[in-house]
């Protein structure tokens, strides 16, 4: 392989993105929003594994396999959370006499 490294700018704005999503995430945690942790938590992993898998696995460059792997897990982890939420919010409330 003939592909240069990414240089050491690239590394630390990297870093610093995944440390400012980090400090995010653990605000996020710690502060009583309601529902919008919900949703704010799994967006700030979402944006941190972007980092990861675009940066680090160099999955921009890298070829159509690791493509479909990436697209193959996404689906997947789309339809385990579909069919999770379906089963929470189909289920009848259980009355206790």
């Amino acid at each position: 392989m003939s592909e240069r490294p990414p240089s050491f700018g690239a590394h630390v704005a990297a870093l610093a993105g995944l440390a400012i999503l980090l400090v995010a995430s653990i605000g996020i945690a710690r502060l009583h929003l309601g529902a919008f942790n919900v949703f704010a938590g799994p967006a700030i992993a979402a944006l941190k594994a972007s980092i990861v898998l675009l940066f680090f696995m160099r999955l921009r460059r890298s070829g159509p396999a690791s493509r479909f792997a990436l697209a193959f897990g996404v689906i997947w982890i789309a339809i385990m959370i579909a069919l999770t939420l379906g089963d929470v919010l189909l289920r009848t409330p259980v009355i206790v006499s």
